[in-house]
């Protein structure tokens, strides 16, 4: 089963992607010119770049073509092959496939929705059925204020992790071309570089795992209005209409 179709970006998502390629696009091409990372020497190499090395103008532009290219790519590449790069996993990725039966329980109770539609019960739980069904779910809720929130932050985390992905994966493939570079320089990049991917890889998950639970808890009515009909059943007897007459 497919993810839902993703909305196009807005305009403030896409400057945010290609302000964050143009950062790492920016440190790359610090490392490879044997420079500390930080705005002095990006500001002093390009005040300088007549007098600087003439292999400025190969790695500037190289620099320039990958940040191009990964933004064009994060807005191409279709949502389900995003989600498995992120959990490394070729099927079942996302978290939604495991919405109404993992071992990682969510702060409320899931057995009213498992009541609610039994199909996910009648199919054992199998993953596709998970994830259509809440799919279902956040296509009814998607203008819930919190799931918008989620969802939002989800897609963001998840490109954000990508593009620190590529450029980790440029710096470790042209740091054997760039060999002559100080050691230490060199693993405050890879550093840098590993604790960007890592951090934002965590986030994404979590964002991920949160934005699940907070469609089964708008779903359950916890926050929000509910999408199960709960019908309440009638006491036996005559209602009463108001306050006992009394009897003379």
């Amino acid at each position: 089963m497919n993810e839902p179709r993703q909305a196009p970006p807005s305009r403030t998502t896409r400057l945010l992607m290609a302000g964050f390629c143009a950062i790492n696009a920016a440190l790359l091409f610090l490392c490879l010119m044997h420079l500390p990372f930080g705005y002095k020497p990006l500001k002093l190499a390009i005040v300088g770049w007549a007098q600087a090395s003439p292999r400025i103008d190969i790695v500037f532009g190289f620099c320039l073509f990958l940040a191009v290219v990964t933004y064009h790519g994060m807005r191409r590449l279709p949502p389900d092959w995003k989600t498995r790069l992120l959990y490394f996993k070729p099927r079942f990725a996302h978290p939604a496939h495991g919405a109404f039966f993992s071992l990682k329980e969510p702060p409320f109770d899931r057995k009213p929705l498992l009541v609610a539609y039994p199909e996910i019960k009648d199919a054992a739980y199998h993953p596709d059925v998970q994830m259509k069904t809440w799919c279902k779910l956040l296509e009814r809720h998607a203008e819930v204020p919190l799931v918008a929130g989620s969802q939002t932050g989800w897609h963001l985390l998840r490109d954000f992790y990508l593009i620190a992905l590529v450029f980790l994966l440029a710096f470790l493939l042209t740091w054997p071309l760039n060999s002559n570079v100080n050691m230490a320089l060199a693993f405050s990049y890879l550093f840098l570089f590993g604790v960007q991917t890592l951090f934002l890889m965590f986030s994404a998950r979590g964002t991920a795992r949160r934005l699940v639970h907070n469609v089964l808890a708008v779903e359950l009515g916890i926050a929000g209005t509910t999408g199960i009909k709960k019908e309440k059943k009638k006491k036996p007897g005559k209602a009463k209409t108001g306050k006992k007459q009394k009897r003379f």
